[in-house]
């Protein structure tokens, strides 16, 4: 008795699994469609009207579709090697394929594969201009907190010694994001104390969502990888 209540119980935990994998992957899913038709609607606004004031909304609903995609990819597993995949919560994800992947469901139209294999500067290089950037070298956490903080406000994607991520910068607040290494899964942590930023010795951040980025997103332009590994 005590077996078939053991056999019965393993199979409804192993089908109330699959059954969570399956919203896992309709709810993302649907949240990267939703964006899709989102940045048709703004694209219409934006060929009638361009304006300062559309262009911010546009800045600030992508950054609520990051924030909504990254969400999902919270505890997702970190492995290196291939394959590497596309859906949150399930199988495994490198720091640039993450970077790559959010950037894709977010509405970029991006070869995820070639952003991957290429250094953290030249992933950044792809979306950010010099303007844009700032690099440090053995820079202590205090002035280089402070010398992000002046960038103000945004999305920024952040190359370390061996590792790249997000950063997402509020009025209060600095939140790291990305795939890590430490953790072995995907997290949201303070930029302040993560690991890998305060052991990092080079590190580089780039400010996206620039003009560029949302005429590229509006008009689903392909976005050129810079390097070539």
């Amino acid at each position: 008795m005590r077996i078939i209540l053991l056999c019965l119980t393993l199979a409804f935990l192993t089908q109330s699994a699959v059954a969570l994998a399956k919203d896992t992957v309709r709810l993302y899913q649907g949240d990267a469609s939703a964006i899709a038709v989102r940045r048709a609607t703004f694209a219409k606004q934006w060929k009638r009207s361009p304006s300062k004031a559309l262009e911010r909304k546009i800045e600030q609903d992508i950054i609520a579709s990051f924030h909504t995609l990254t969400r999902h990819w919270l505890g997702t597993r970190w492995a290196l090697g291939s394959p590497q995949t596309k859906i949150p919560g399930q199988g495994k994800v490198n720091c640039g394929t993450f970077v790559g992947q959010i950037l894709r469901d977010a509405g970029f139209n991006v070869e995820v594969r070639k952003l991957q294999r290429q250094p953290s500067q030249l992933i950044i290089k792809s979306f950010v201009g010099a303007g844009r950037m700032r690099k440090f070298s053995n820079k202590p956490m205090k002035k280089f907190l402070a010398s992000v903080r002046e960038m103000g406000p945004g999305l920024f994607i952040i190359g370390l010694d061996f590792h790249v991520g997000f950063l997402l910068q509020t009025k209060d607040d600095l939140r790291f994001i990305h795939a890590s290494f430490e953790t072995e899964t995907v997290v949201d942590e303070d930029a302040a104390t993560a690991m890998p930023i305060t052991t990092s010795g080079y590190k580089v951040v780039g400010k996206i969502l620039s003009p560029d980025n949302i005429s590229s997103w509006l008009a689903n332009s392909k976005i050129y990888v810079k390097g070539d590994w």
